[in-house]
């Protein structure tokens, strides 16, 4: 820790030695109880995973985890990015039960699926970021994308928007609303709403909710999952995908908790999750274990006080992770760091809620919000247009003076939602090596007052 002391770390970030040594204060003293939530803005950068390290670190060394009120909490970045992403295998290094390079979760999954283990690869293949730069070369040359917009989204936004439309690429789009990302689609397959469909949300706190079907879908519309069900049966895997329109989200979810049977991951049944507004996992001997890792509360535990099971020694493991620099910084010809995110009013991409006036009527548009010391300095006034421009691309947004929020001097804060102004055309395509998330938080760009 010598080269991270308060002093140092001020003259890095800005946050003053002050506030550190008070929080690290806060997080000490033993008559605290400690909870810490995030959300993007640790998890989007290139070391993203080891910003999540550094805050387990604390609460592991000050004793402040697995206990009520104690605990280090990932606010993800959408309802169900754990149920239906992280806990379900959908990942491209996960199985519904544990990694692709463990030989027995590899075992496990080929016996419940009845294949070859031969079948299920040893390691992982393309992530997010991979499968697009994998398409721009041509070692990919059909993609199907579901519940999600990447023509939005995705970082260096025109070079992958030009990889899906080079000749021999063919793109499948399922969605409920046209977006850009139909706009670039070979063939769009209409999606269910949620709320014509029956499926599960699982969230943050390992809470599984179970969800009825109010309405019957539209014309051809279908679920996302019994699209892919009808596709695997007309290719002929029906052994594979033995199940039926009827009754396949029940079936499904009876064989994914064949992966979790036992103390440490049992899920709760599928009968249970109808009558209730959740549970959560493990579900033991008709019980939810409402904090892990802790012999008080948690059934999978031994001894009496903190079991970290999921390593071989029952210790938790501490990351010593050191600084890095950000892979592009300001400098003379790109002066300000660009960082993207959210709005209160808008979902994401804004396919749904720009389609709710009320909503639309109050954020109606992507800005640009600028330090007041930085606008005075360009003379930029708020309201006026100013144009945006990285090595990647520009736009032309309004300039918001002291209105929402104020980043830090040096800084300025573009959302992502307006499908009209695609600030991800700015964006780096730079990934953390590790969760291969990419860093939407910072790369640099010049403002100019158009």
């Amino acid at each position: 820790l010598r080269d991270y002391r308060p002093e140092a770390i001020e003259a890095l970030t800005g946050v003053s030695a002050k506030d550190i040594k008070y929080l690290a204060w806060l997080y000490g003293n033993p008559n605290n109880k400690v909870t810490s939530f995030w959300c993007m803005g640790m998890n989007q950068h290139t070391r993203g995973t080891w910003i999540n390290n550094l805050v387990y670190n604390i609460h592991l060394l000050t004793g402040k985890i697995s206990t009520p009120g104690n605990s280090p909490f990932s606010l993800t970045g959408q309802p169900s990015a754990c149920g239906t992403v992280r806990e379900v295998g959908t990942l491209t290094h996960k199985l519904p039960h544990g990694v692709v390079t463990s030989e027995e979760a590899r075992k496990l999954a080929a016996d419940i699926w009845q294949v070859p283990v031969e079948n299920i690869p040893s390691k992982p293949t393309y992530h997010t970021m991979e499968m697009f730069r994998a398409l721009d070369r041509g070692d990919i040359r059909f993609m199907w994308i579901q519940v999600t917009n990447p023509m939005v989204t995705i970082p260096k936004l025109n070079r992958y928007r030009n990889a899906t439309l080079k000749e021999d690429r063919f793109i499948v789009v399922s969605d409920v609303y046209p977006t850009p990302t139909t706009d670039i689609a070979d063939v769009i397959l209409p999606s269910a709403m949620w709320i014509e469909r029956e499926g599960m949300f699982g969230n943050s706190e390992r809470r599984t909710q179970h969800f009825e079907q109010l309405l019957d879908p539209p014309g051809e519309a279908m679920s996302d999952a019994w699209q892919l069900i009808e596709v695997a049966h007309r290719m002929g895997y029906e052994k594979l995908f033995p199940w039926k329109k009827e009754n396949h989200i029940e079936e499904i979810w009876k064989e994914y908790g064949r992966f979790h049977e036992g103390k440490k991951h049992g899920m709760a049944p599928y009968e249970l999750l109808r009558q209730r507004p959740g549970v959560m996992w493990p579900f033991v001997a008709g019980k939810e274990t409402r904090w892990r890792y802790h012999a008080q509360y948690d059934p999978a535990c031994k001894g009496d006080s903190w079991d970290f099971y999921g390593k071989p020694d029952g210790k938790a493991w501490i990351w010593a992770r050191p600084y890095e620099a950000p892979p592009e910084q300001p400098d003379q010809e790109y002066p300000f760091w660009l960082n993207t995110g959210r709005v209160l009013e808008h979902w994401h991409t804004g396919s749904m809620t720009r389609r709710i006036p009320v909503l639309h009527q109050a954020v109606p548009g992507a800005y640009v919000e600028l330090h007041p010391a930085d606008a005075e300095a360009l003379n930029i006034r708020h309201g006026e247009k100013v144009r945006l421009i990285s090595r990647r691309g520009e736009i032309v947004l309004p300039a918001a003076i002291d209105q929402r929020g104020r980043p830090p001097k040096g800084q300025v804060f573009v959302p992502f939602f307006d499908e009209a102004l695609l600030i991800n055309e700015l964006t780096l395509d730079a990934f953390c090596p590790i969760s291969k998330q990419p860093d939407y938080k910072k790369c640099a760009v010049r403002v100019e007052k158009v």
